[in-house]
């Protein structure tokens, strides 16, 4: 068993753990510690001792799944290694950044005093209400790794704005679990971006000119809601229109199948659409019908990941929602469905049947909802108004996916910039309070970001930090951040499957659980009524 320190600090944030954490002694300051795999050594009880913090205990498994999703993201060179073994306490929950250099509690922080080591940064801070949330989640990856999923996956969908979008902390959370429970594919990938900006780690995008992307946060989107799983569309019309999603890099020689499945809108008046992998003609796909509703196009071929091409034929308009991507072998999925700028709210304005009827193509057995930064901007919207919201866009998930578990994420600290440096944004703080009061009315599990990373004010020793592990702007994180965010988020997520692995009876959690019908073939069948 490896023992890791509840956070690279050492400590713990304050939030209510979902269950007790294992503990284990510390070697006292100048002993070896021990190797990879090893144990602790003992230490001898003193009553001048200073009380020791809990520490998470890891088994080799979970040990080296986190040191290969580093290695995913940051490269083999720049990963974080055992950086959390057995490190000295600093603090907890929102006085974490208390006795570290360059701090001053948050307020003043960017006085000319040593940045922090950027490692040492980050709290462990639990899952609330992780038992019973998530056990629908921990079910399912009992069933795939018995053999029993009905058709061997596990899904994860990942809603959020430019934290999400940014694919960071989602590739960590989809290397991690691939290690541990088998490389499922690589989820989903628009077929045009967003914005500018958008990227996923594994794919290249290009798209011509002639292509429209609309969504409900973009000036001059149509009002349809016509937006799909993403929440995004994209159209074109004309035969020189093309748009290619390309695997970054080389991809490696795979024995697996891989199954692509495009999602677009059958329409009065749509148009034909080309498909190519590999620049070989997979398909051609007609989008016209009587009425509107959900298409879907599936092909399946040896290796992957392939360059993926489609172009509009001419007469009529194309509207796709994206594509997903899946081998054929069992594993976890992890679809990264982020958009910059936008809020938890938007999902109101997405057409539910549509959307519906795509969540259940995805048969998701935990969905993830990472918003509020961009709602902290909102001071005009009364906390009371937003938690209506957000309570309207849970009861949207728990009708299109009733038997999967639920997490909201919360804001990190989005500080507000002052003459005098960064001072804490109160909406920020109202708006952790106001996520967890609703994730646990509505039967969801809560992360708290803000307080793991140290509270507010933390920011500030973020974007300062060596290596920086927060930008300049003071609302995003860096790589090696959005990696850090992703370990303590999958941290937190496997120690309630670890604990509940231990004393569940899983042949009746197996029985109790409703099962899911996995992915049909290709449709253009009208949508599900929520």
């Amino acid at each position: 068993m490896l023992v890791v320190g509840c956070g690279p600090l050492g400590g713990c944030s304050s939030g209510k753990a979902s269950a007790p954490l294992a503990t284990a002694p510390r070697p006292e300051e100048g002993h070896e510690r021990p190797e990879e795999g090893g144990e602790s050594a003992p230490r001898e009880a003193s009553a001048a001792a200073t009380p020791l913090p809990p520490v998470i205990t890891l088994s080799e498994e979970a040990a080296l799944a986190r040191i290969a999703a580093q290695k995913a993201v940051l490269g083999r060179e720049a990963h974080f290694g055992e950086y959390a073994r057995e490190l000295p306490l600093i603090g907890a929950g929102g006085g974490a950044l208390e006795g570290l250099p360059g701090s001053a509690g948050g307020e003043g922080a960017e006085a000319a005093t040593p940045a922090i080591p950027g490692d040492l940064l980050g709290l462990f801070v639990p899952i609330e209400g992780a038992e019973p949330a998530l056990e629908p989640f921990y079910g399912a990856l009992r069933r795939l790794r018995r053999g029993e999923d009905p058709d061997g996956k596990v899904r994860i969908l990942l809603y959020g704005a430019s934290h999400t979008a940014a694919d960071i902390y989602p590739t960590y959370l989809r290397s991690y679990l691939g290690e541990r429970f088998g490389d499922g594919g690589l989820g989903f990938v628009a077929l045009a971006k967003t914005n500018r900006y958008y990227r996923l780690l594994a794919w290249e995008l290009e798209t011509s000119k002639g292509w429209k992307t609309e969504h409900a946060q973009r000036k001059g989107s149509r009002e349809d809601g016509l937006f799909g799983l993403l929440g995004a569309s994209a159209s074109a019309s004309k035969a020189r229109d093309v748009t290619r999603v390309k695997p970054t890099g080389k991809p490696p020689e795979a024995p697996h199948k891989t199954r692509y499945e495009l999602f677009f809108l059958k329409q009065p008046g749509g148009g034909k659409f080309s498909v190519k992998i590999d620049g070989e003609e997979a398909g051609t796909v007609d989008t016209k019908a009587k009425a509107i509703g959900p298409g879907y196009f599936a092909k399946t071929i040896d290796g992957g990941p392939h360059e993926v091409e489609l172009r509009p034929l001419g007469k009529g308009e194309v509207r796709v929602f994206g594509m997903t991507v899946e081998n054929d072998a069992p594993g976890v999925v992890v679809d990264t469905l982020g958009i910059n700028g936008t809020r938890a709210a938007n999902h109101l304005k997405w057409d539910e049947a549509l959307w519906t009827d795509q969540i259940r193509r995805r048969a998701p057995d935990l969905y993830v909802l990472a918003y509020g930064t961009n709602e902290a901007l909102d001071e005009d919207q009364p906390i009371a108004a937003y938690k209506g919201d957000l309570r309207r866009v849970l009861d949207r998930f728990a009708r299109a996916a009733p038997t999967a578990s639920c997490l909201l994420v919360g804001p990190g600290d989005f500080p507000i910039k002052t003459e005098g440096g960064y001072v804490p944004r109160p909406r920020t703080a109202a708006l952790v309070a106001a996520q967890r009061e609703v994730a646990l009315e509505k039967g969801c599990a809560f992360w708290d970001a803000l307080a793991f990373m140290g509270g507010e004010g933390s920011m500030a020793l973020w974007a300062r930090a060596e290596p920086a592990m927060g930008r300049p702007d003071h609302i995003h994180l860096s790589r090696r951040g959005y990696v850090r965010m992703g370990m303590a988020i999958t941290d937190a997520l496997m120690q309630g499957f670890e604990e509940a692995a231990g004393g569940a009876d899983e042949a009746a959690l197996a029985r109790s659980l409703p099962q899911k019908t996995g992915q049909g073939e290709a449709t253009g069948a009208a949508p599900t009524s929520p």
